[in-house]
């Protein structure tokens, strides 16, 4: 299926991490791939979508080409939480979707505000609009926390080790009392269950600490 990029001319490159940003006499010219050091130049522009902390940080380019006040600035700006996601493969039959909501949101104190840790929590079911996401006669399901997960409980841990798995399992148990209460017999129902943390998130979407963005509050900054 063409899409915007590929329908005006664009290709879509998988597989393809990018090691470098070209920059010459103050211009960023193109990328070089990891991939054999493949260089694609740019015809106009290089666009970048990595946070402001791993554009200046992460080596992708050379310090030297931004002003110190504008790295000063970038590296200052602060950065929001990450999240904790619990993601699930469940059986279900089309009849019971039907009396499921696609989109749910939890929140367990107005009082303490959305932002709260373990206090809000978003739901997404979207096998109730489209049943073709899982295998008859089952479902998916997405149930996070919104950008409320700090970082600073994660980021001592080894993913592999016992200590992180046992703190995904602690972490997660308020994701789990929400989703009983929408599905109460849903962990019976679980196939296939993936826990994603601010770890998570900083490794395969390469985010500064896991962050969602820059924590910038309407009105104090810009």
């Amino acid at each position: 299926e063409r899409g915007g990029m590929t329908k005006h001319g664009g290709v879509i490159a998988t597989n393809s991490h990018v090691k470098g940003i070209n920059v010459e006499n103050g211009k960023a010219t193109g990328v070089t791939l990891t991939n054999n050091n493949r260089v694609i130049n740019a015809k106009q522009a290089v666009i970048s979508n990595l946070s402001i902390w791993d554009l200046l940080s992460s080596g992708i380019v050379d310090r030297t080409h931004f002003p110190d006040d504008f790295y000063t600035k970038g590296m200052d700006t602060p950065p929001g939480k990450s999240f904790l996601h619990i993601h699930l493969g469940f059986r279900a039959t089309t009849e019971e979707l039907s009396k499921l909501q696609a989109h749910y949101m939890y929140v367990d104190d107005w009082a303490r505000g959305v932002v709260a840790d373990e206090n809000t929590a978003l739901l997404s079911i979207p096998s109730v609009h489209d049943p073709s996401l899982a295998p008859d006669g089952h479902a998916v399901l997405h149930i996070y926390t919104p950008a409320t997960e700090d970082y600073t409980k994660w980021e001592h841990l080894d993913r592999r080790s016992d200590e992180y798995k046992a703190l995904k399992e602690e972490r997660s148990q308020f994701l789990w009392k929400v989703l009983l209460k929408v599905i109460p017999d849903i962990r019976e129902r679980v196939t296939i269950q993936k826990i994603g943390t601010p770890l998570t998130h900083a490794r395969f979407l390469r985010r500064y600490r896991g962050s969602y963005g820059p924590a910038i509050k309407a009105g104090e900054a810009s």
